[in-house]
């Protein structure tokens, strides 16, 4: 009976392109000689779905999979955020050592389908979630299951095994850098704050200036910016104000502001400066270059995947475990 799969593994990928399994894991990871075509089908492979014959359904009783599961956004089915990449990598590469293949499943803020027929198959040993929510229904799903999981974003639950970056800590840094170059018109544009990660940026934007002891102008707070739709609407709103500064809180954001900000004959860093709160390669070949802050997502995927698979081992972890970042100020800023 032929079924919709919710996930894939390496082996499967590069049966299906014809392609040796070393070569999907470095098109994922971005790590190696592979070729941008090559690549480019491995993503749309993976991030597309396809028809399978529906595996048979594997009991507890049968044991370990070997398998474990990144829980991924629905809106980032392409994979094509730089972020993203990287930590998959990181994750990948982490379980390959282990003799672990990974499963990707989809999720949305209330969707988790894929996940729920995941685990009631038991399909996989342990999970990944590569986002974190203020009320999130995956972490809620897993704890109902009893299925060993980590998560890569901060949850309240101290319980809850984690892994984050110090957003707040960056965020504030980021802002109070800008402060003390003179700027004080401090635009934020920001994503939806349902998402921890959006609401850590939020605060430290908001500790920014409170350590500096400058007044925040609430007309210069943008968020809620999921599509490009909403990103055009904050920058306009933005621009109005007439901000010093543009802040956005990614790469892929600060990238097409900039693009948006060419075609309005806008200059950076003349006319309007601009800066980050995540860094990639989107940033540092753009001219000008982009003030970000700067995170090891790679390295993340990789812990998470360490702290889950110790779990599985039985090992003792720290449950809540937290990475630095750096702040580079380049010629946006300027």
């Amino acid at each position: 009976m032929a079924g919709k799969r919710d996930e894939v593994t390496i082996a499967e990928v590069a049966e299906a392109l014809n392609i040796s399994k070393t070569t999907v894991s470095r098109a994922i990871s971005g790590k190696g000689r592979v070729s941008e075509a090559t690549r480019a089908r491995v993503l749309d492979y993976i991030g597309k779905g396809r028809q399978d014959a529906a595996a048979p359904l594997r009991t507890a009783q049968q044991g370990p999979t070997n398998n474990l599961a990144l829980v991924i956004p629905k809106h980032f089915m392409r994979l094509d955020l730089p972020f993203l990449r990287k930590c998959m990598g990181g994750v990948w590469n982490m379980a390959a050592q282990r003799g672990y293949d990974l499963l990707l499943c989809y999720a949305g803020e209330t969707d988790v389908g894929q996940l729920e027929r995941q685990l009631e198959s038991h399909k996989v040993d342990g999970v990944i979630l590569s986002r974190t929510m203020l009320h999130d229904e995956c972490v809620q799903t897993l704890q109902r299951h009893n299925v060993p999981f980590v998560a890569i974003g901060r949850v309240d639950d101290v319980k809850v095994p984690q892994v984050f970056f110090f957003q707040v800590g960056a965020t504030a840094e980021m802002t109070r850098l800008l402060l003390q170059l003179g700027m004080r018109r401090i635009a934020y544009m920001g994503g939806c704050t349902n998402y921890t990660v959006n609401e850590d940026r939020l605060r430290g934007y908001l500790r920014g200036f409170s350590d500096c002891g400058v007044q925040v102008d609430q007309k210069l707070i943008w968020t809620g910016i999921e599509t490009s739709e909403q990103r055009i609407d904050a920058l306009e709103g933005a621009l109005e104000q007439k901000p010093e500064c543009l802040l956005c809180a990614d790469d892929s954001m600060a990238a097409a502001v900039l693009q948006e900000l060419r075609a309005r004959h806008i200059k950076v860093p003349e006319q309007v400066k601009l800066a980050s709160f995540y860094d990639s390669e989107l940033l540092t070949s753009s001219t000008p270059q982009i003030s970000a802050a700067q995170f090891d997502g790679e390295r993340l995927g990789a812990t998470a995947c360490r702290m889950l698979l110790d779990i599985l081992a039985g090992k003792q972890i720290a449950l809540r475990q937290m990475q630095g970042y750096q702040v580079i100020l380049r010629e946006s800023t300027k």
